[in-house]
């Protein structure tokens, strides 16, 4: 199936291999894309990242079996989920897929894999249209000089393993015109660092490349001259299932590694029992009431307190006892003689008084209003402790109801969804149980199967 490029859009690469092979620095020397290249032996590449210009559109990956434990799975899951991103009617294309190995006589379980996870890529495509021989697509990129024609042979024999098992899992039974062929290109940029080896600046041109060794902008020239070569693009077809164990939506390569199981048994939450208190807290007084006048006595201190001016004569015009009247000498009101005291100004209260003014009853007899003999306010002031308001007990006190939770940091129990797996144990939305395959329902028509374990 050819797919060509429509007008002037850009063309799209895919980038996929171990790690340490150069996809970021390719895609920036050779497609002049601006991707995040890996330094030393460390891996900068974290997630499946889409770079665009005006002429290419570089799909950058981690590298397999990367160096910070990250599963291949995951990696593949990744990339998938970027291309569906960008889909048009659940379908993606790309035109070259570059696979980056490094120089390999032999097939090994990092070739293999990286082997089975392109031909995945095509792994619901239309038969009719396209038999899924996707490496007519695929340019391999050899990281070395490869001295010997044998070092390319790794990753040829991969691919042939990958579309053989593909071949027999779709049980597709005329083979006559499908052959495994995969083109590839040896190369070791010289000039990468800021002091690249005087032994290739010194040779010619025609002497490196005899030894597959190229400058920055050679290996440019030479990759961009060998996709037009390359006519075959490949159409990612995405679909929609669902797995009968655990309700995963969407495709199934996007689903999660293994399976956690909604029945037998049933998820469930890590239940512990706590203390609560159902109400919130409150102040209150701490000491025992008593009863006293609002209108008492003026401390020693001195300080007038507000309710000591109730009824209290005030100005000229003042009723009961005017000031000129208050004493032997007529003295004005604000002055103090003998049992008069002047409050404030036009204020006269008489310490012979021995009457509560507001409810006109003797000091000596029972008060009339309530107050804290801890903190001396009246009740209905601020008080002067915390408590709760379910129980009356103090805020160091536990709750005094039971409740269960749920102790997974993860887990909100007021949704009512169970957290974990009742299988495994583990987190719900991780990978899935190690001993669980997805039982997988497709509800496209169009696929022949109608349900897989994946």
């Amino acid at each position: 199936m050819h797919i060509s490029n429509i007008g002037s859009e850009p063309k799209t690469i895919l980038a996929i291999g171990g790690t340490g092979t150069g996809k970021s620095t390719f895609g920036r020397i050779v497609f002049g894309v601006n991707t995040v290249s890996g330094e030393g032996h460390s891996s900068v590449t974290k997630q499946t990242a889409l770079y665009e210009n005006e002429k290419y559109r570089y799909i950058d990956t981690p590298g397999f079996s990367d160096s910070n434990g990250r599963d291949d799975s995951e990696i593949f899951r990744n990339m998938l989920a970027i291309m569906q991103n960008y889909s048009d009617d659940n379908k993606f294309k790309v035109d070259v897929i570059l696979w980056f190995c490094l120089e390999s006589e032999r097939c090994d379980q990092t070739l293999q894999r990286g082997a089975n996870f392109i031909q995945k890529l095509v792994e619901y495509t239309d038969l009719d249209k396209f038999d899924g021989n996707i490496w007519k697509s695929v340019l391999i990129i050899i990281r070395g000089p490869m001295l010997s024609p044998n070092l390319s042979e790794g990753p040829k024999v991969a691919a042939k393993l990958a579309m053989t098992k593909f071949i027999n899992d779709k049980n597709i039974v005329d083979t006559g015109n499908i052959t495994v062929k995969v083109d590839h290109l040896a190369c070791w940029i010289f000039d990468l660092n800021n002091l690249p080896n005087e032994m290739y600046t010194n040779m010619s041109a025609e002497h490196r490349l005899i030894w597959n060794v190229y400058s920055k902008n050679e290996i440019g020239v030479k990759v961009r001259q060998r996709i037009p070569y390359l006519p075959f693009g490949v159409e990612i077809t995405f679909v929609h299932a669902r797995c009968k164990r655990c309700n995963c939506l969407g495709d199934p390569r996007l689903f999660d590694k293994y399976c956690h199981p909604f029945i037998n048994p049933p998820p469930k939450h890590n239940i512990q029992m706590e203390n609560y208190h159902p109400r919130n807290l409150v102040r209150d007084h701490y000491g025992p009431v008593i009863l006293v006048h609002s209108d008492r006595k003026r401390p020693s201190s001195g300080k007038i307190l507000p309710t000591m001016i109730s009824g209290a004569i005030t100005g000229a015009a003042a009723v009961g006892r005017p000031a000129s009247a208050a004493g032997p000498y007529g003295l004005a009101a604000g002055t103090i003689a003998g049992g008069v005291l002047g409050a404030a100004a036009g204020v006269i209260w008489t310490s012979k008084e021995e009457n509560c003014r507001d409810c006109q009853l003797p000091f000596s007899g029972t008060g009339c209003v309530k107050q804290c003999s801890y903190c001396n306010r009246f009740l209905g002031e601020s008080g002067c402790r915390w408590r709760f308001a379910c129980c009356q007990w103090e805020e160091t006190k536990i709750g005094c109801k039971t409740r269960p939770i749920c102790i997974t940091p993860e887990c909100d129990l007021e949704a009512a969804d169970p957290c974990l797996c009742g299988a495994c144990g583990m987190l719900l939305g991780t990978e899935g149980c190690s001993e669980i395959d997805h039982d997988v329902v497709y509800e496209n028509d169009d696929v022949i199967d109608d349900t897989e374990s994946f």
